[in-house]
């Protein structure tokens, strides 16, 4: 008769093993899923700097219009500005992370931001067409990053008329620009 004593501990390893291995499938599942959740975190963080980081200069540039009569002066701040705001280490840091769609419009953004930085190098007046001219279209392409962002999140997309506006680069009701009917 044949010894069968090693059986059970033969079972006992096989069961071991299959255990073991299907701890290990869930555990890099969930590594996998909990990774995808932490770069879309990210992603979601470093949208949200760069809008504050954007934010945090326009208002900076307006500062250096009301502040800053020197045109050599004023030219240095409103570079400063972008600086102190650290929009290029934002801007950087979403290139690198975000979504082609993401990247199109963070770049829309950044170029108009660059506009009004140009305006007020040249010596734009906040009441002047220049000044307004680069604003209205840096409005508009703020919002278009917000709504590029809301759809990256699955979230409803969001209309002018949502927030009774009648755009997104409030030209229509913009007094400086003249015009604040918006059937014209």
């Amino acid at each position: 008769m044949a010894d069968t004593s090693w059986v059970p501990v033969a079972s006992a390893g096989v069961g071991a093993v299959i255990a073991l291995a299907g701890t290990m499938v869930a555990g890099v599942r969930a590594d996998r899923a909990q990774r995808s959740r932490d770069r879309e975190s990210e992603r979601l963080a470093t949208y949200v700097d760069f809008a504050v980081a954007v934010h945090d200069s326009h208002s900076a540039l307006r500062d250096v219009v009301r502040a800053v009569a020197n045109g050599k002066e004023r030219s240095v701040a409103a570079g400063q500005a972008l600086q102190d705001s650290k929009v290029y280490s934002t801007r950087e840091r979403l290139l690198m992370s975000a979504t082609i769609e993401m990247a199109k419009a963070s770049e829309s953004v950044f170029f108009a931001l660059v506009a009004i930085r140009d305006a007020v190098r040249s010596g734009a007046e906040l009441s002047g067409a220049a000044y307004h001219d680069a604003y209205h279209a840096y409005a508009d392409a703020i919002w278009k990053f917000r709504i590029a962002a809301r759809q990256e999140l699955s979230q409803r997309p969001i209309a002018p008329a949502d927030l009774d506006r009648f755009s997104w680069s409030e030209r229509e009701e913009c007094p400086v620009c003249g015009r604040t009917d918006p059937s014209v």
